[in-house]
């Protein structure tokens, strides 16, 4: 189970702040029609790391309103696929405006004088993903950044100015074969490595999602490599202590956090997230080459969030104890003309041996350390942002000490922003690929460093 660290009630008193659902209308499928909700108890809008798009649920009840005569349901009717506005502001004036698709409907309690629907918002491209004219059909050559930025434009219809792609060193050549979209572009991801200064970077492994201001596709390396600091694009920094006041350096205080210190050995050994061992087979001249990593020896020219790997006993730290077998594409899809293609028919269109097993590793790694946390409610937070948290390692009121293996920067996976009866509040999930306070507040602060 998670270790638990609670807010008291004193802190609790001033969880949810006041919020406001500035506009929710829907229309419908048939003739355009628009209804603008006037009522709904609960709003939850969710950003994801470990998503390709948000997901918004809203608790609509209709009491005495009539659609065309009807109730909501059968007056829209309301069937799936509605297109669906929403915006939400906090208390600081900071707005989410988007526009989403009706993914879910389920009606909960309807009587005579009231119906109370639940309803799942998704963005278009959740939708359009399942599309047969979106699949993957034709041939791709070159930067594996820019395949992805074409089946994004071209395939799901997202226009240039909300896309977020960095630029791929690397080339990748494939025919699509009717897949999805957002299965493609992860499989991608993990071919993927960053270009650095124009130049090949050392750490393989990128990210896809969703948040408030677009699509993403960025490394691991860059989204760890990010100022916590508000001026410089970040959440900020953020303390949970007994104190009546936020100490000077920080952005404001956690209400509620819980970190999850489980280290089950044998899962992270079964994940490969310290050593991994790759056997690739050359169907070409029926040779195998068999590549490990060690995720300490392989470093240099990695950018974690937090101090240090976690140090494994030495008795365990010799084997690899993950095994991806392999076949290496030798000759297969060549760029360039027939000519040149039977020139480079010997040659390794893909250097899988040193990309995808680095990747592996660095995939099992990502959520060494994870946290959640409960703050007022922000919604400039966003997915893919850093953080610096600080907690007090004692319970006395009077104890300064933080922690210094909870504490440090994170980066944020997860963001949920709950509006129940006009009061919000931002629950924020937490992760890194490492153990330790690094960094610290932006501007000092009252607790030791």
């Amino acid at each position: 189970m998670s270790q638990g660290l609670r807010g008291s009630g004193a802190k609790n008193k001033n969880v949810f702040e006041d919020c406001n659902i500035k506009k929710a209308i829907i229309t419908a499928n048939t003739d355009g029609y628009e209804v603008t909700l006037k009522k709904s108890p609960r709003v939850e809008y969710q950003e994801s790391m470990f998503s390709d798009t948000i997901d918004v649920s809203m608790v609509v009840v209709n009491s005495g309103s009539r659609v065309r005569g009807k109730n909501l349901m059968e007056g829209l009717p309301l069937v799936g696929t509605e297109d669906f506005t929403l915006a939400i502001e906090d208390g600081m004036g900071n707005i989410i405006e988007s526009e989403l698709i009706v993914n879910k409907v389920t009606p909960l309690e309807k009587t005579t004088q009231r119906e109370t629907i639940l309803i799942e918002l998704t963005s278009e491209q959740f939708i359009r993903n399942e599309e047969r004219s979106a699949a993957i059909t034709k041939r791709y050559d070159g930067k594996i950044s820019e395949h992805i930025r074409k089946i994004l434009t071209d395939n799901l219809k997202i226009p240039e100015d909300e896309l977020d792609i960095e630029p791929t060193s690397n080339n990748y050549n494939f025919v699509g074969n009717t897949r999805k979209p957002f299965y493609t572009i992860n499989w991608l991801c993990k071919k993927g490595i960053p270009s650095v200064d124009g130049k090949r970077g050392d750490s393989a492994g990128y990210i896809f999602y969703q948040n408030a201001d677009g699509f993403h596709c960025v490394s691991m390396d860059k989204l760890f490599s990010q100022d916590h600091s508000r001026d410089s694009g970040g959440a900020g920094s953020y303390i949970f202590a007994n104190q009546p006041e936020t100490p000077v350096g920080y952005d404001g205080r956690i209400v509620n956090l819980t970190a999850d210190n489980r280290f089950i050995a044998n899962q992270k050994l079964r994940m490969g997230a310290y050593k991994t061992r790759l056997i690739l087979f050359d169907p070409f001249n029926c040779e195998y080459k068999i590549d490990e990593q060690d995720a300490y020896d392989a470093e240099e020219g990695t950018t974690h969030a937090g101090k240090e790997l976690p140090i494994i006993n030495q008795k365990f730290a010799g084997e690899a104890t993950r095994t991806t077998y392999v076949l290496k594409d030798t000759g297969t899809l060549p760029t360039g003309n027939v000519k040149q293609q039977i020139e480079k028919n010997d040659e390794q269109t893909f250097e899988v041996d040193s990309i995808l097993n680095q990747a592996i590793r660095r995939y099992n790694q990502f959520s060494i350390g994870s946290v959640e946390v409960d703050v007022a409610a922000d919604f400039s937070i966003r997915a893919g942002q850093t953080i610096f948290i600080d907690t007090s390692s004692g319970t006395n009121d009077d104890d300064q000490q933080t922690d210094r293996q909870i504490g440090g920067k994170y980066l944020i996976a997860i963001v949920k922003h709950a509006i129940t009866n006009g009061k919000g509040i931002t629950k924020l999930g937490l992760v890194r690929d490492s153990v330790g306070r690094e960094g610290k507040p932006h501007s000092g602060s009252m607790v030791s460093k």
